[in-house]
């Protein structure tokens, strides 16, 4: 399935990003349009602004929509993974998170669909690495066959590390996150044991999931994400195949990350 043409939507709608999300209404079954763009909002979508005609026109002439298309179908052929529909919109530039943490790039992924977020500055490696990143979540997740409700905290980190590591193996280790140098090892495993092993269960409804795994409040910045990232890297290090990884549960890879390196 090619890259779905959203800069025809945009063309029209672009100011109007709630009725631009009436086109994603059959990909979500029983969402309204608004709550649709409400939820892309939190995961980087773009806001109405006065430069937003301009930031399309830019993101046009710079191909971002072929080049996006260019790299999902060949992660999709090297991984052999899912067909599933790609929606590209322009970033939030605002979000101040956003670009702190991801350089102002976004998405969210789904087993069925994949939504992702650029400005018309993206380079292709920064392209390459969201793709990736975001295509490896929707290969982990029709794997796992999981409902959103029923991912763990535990099955949220792995999932992210799996994802970032990803990016360090088939884009580069320096086109990687950010938070995937923040902490020691050290720092990373006394953060496993005091803040994540204890909640590990916890669904998406508890009140710290959210706090855990992004590191909001007083909890280290990117806690989740970091401490995922170094436990798929421990399961790598002690001589899994990153392709094992991909079709195991996260209780077996945690249980790969502490064994003993093999020689």
């Amino acid at each position: 399935m090619p890259v779905i043409r959203t800069d025809q939507w945009l063309d029209e709608w672009h100011d109007n990003p709630i009725r631009l999300c009436q086109h994603l209404t059959s990909y979500f079954p029983n969402a309204r349009a608004r709550d649709i763009y409400l939820y892309l909002v939190r995961y980087g979508m773009y806001q109405p602004s006065k430069n937003i005609g301009e930031m399309i026109k830019q993101m046009k002439q710079k191909n971002i929509w072929e080049r996006v298309e260019a790299v999902y179908e060949k992660r999709k052929k090297e991984w052999n993974g899912p067909d599933v529909p790609l929606f590209l919109f322009p970033a939030d530039t605002h979000n101040r998170k956003l670009a702190r943490e991801f350089n102002s790039k976004g998405g969210v992924a789904f087993h069925d669909k994949l939504l992702i977020f650029l400005l018309p500055h993206h380079t292709d490696k920064e392209i390459e690495a969201l793709i990736t990143h975001e295509y490896n979540h929707v290969c982990r997740l029709k794997k796992q066959k999981k409902e959103d409700e029923g991912v763990t905290l535990l099955d949220a980190i792995v999932l992210e590390g799996l994802a970032e590591n990803a990016v360090g193996r088939y884009v580069g280790k320096s086109h990687q996150a950010s938070w995937t140098t923040y902490y020691s090892d050290e720092q990373l495993d006394h953060f496993w044991k005091r803040y994540v092993s204890p909640y590990q269960s916890i669904l998406p409804q508890h009140p710290l999931y959210s706090r855990l795994l992004y590191g909001l409040g007083f909890y280290p910045v990117m806690l989740g994400y970091a401490v995922g990232y170094y436990i798929v890297r421990r399961c790598l290090e002690h001589g899994a195949r990153f392709s094992e990884l991909m079709g195991i549960d996260s209780e077996q890879m945690l249980h790969l990350a502490s064994s003993e390196k093999k020689e």
